[in-house]
């Protein structure tokens, strides 16, 4: 099985849940449905450990395109501490990925 933290495993681990959901439309839309499902994919497909705290989630084709076009592309937001309060200038931090910064 391979190693989640190690970044030729996690690599080797995309590449064969990208190849299936190039060859199974319906895989594909079961990724995109369940983020439990994405998860098993990696777990089963990819042959790689996927930690407990790990998040496997797929986005629509086109979301890089509605991101540059209008705007309308995904955010990834990590939940920030709940003991540190309102959120401050500092609040951008938990931003973890998007297409263009506001």
């Amino acid at each position: 099985m391979r190693k989640w933290n190690n970044p030729d495993d996690k690599k080797a681990a995309y590449l064969a849940v990208l190849k299936k959901i190039m060859a199974d439309k319906r895989f594909a839309e079961k990724c995109l449905e369940s983020d439990e499902f994405a998860r098993n994919a990696f777990r089963t497909i990819g042959e790689i450990e996927v930690p407990a705290n790990a998040k496997v989630v797929f986005l629509p084709e086109g979301d890089l395109d509605n991101a540059k076009r209008d705007g309308t592309g995904s955010v990834v937001i990590e939940m920030p501490p709940r003991e540190n309060g309102h959120p401050n200038s500092h609040a951008m931090e938990y931003v973890r990925c998007t297409y263009s910064w506001w």
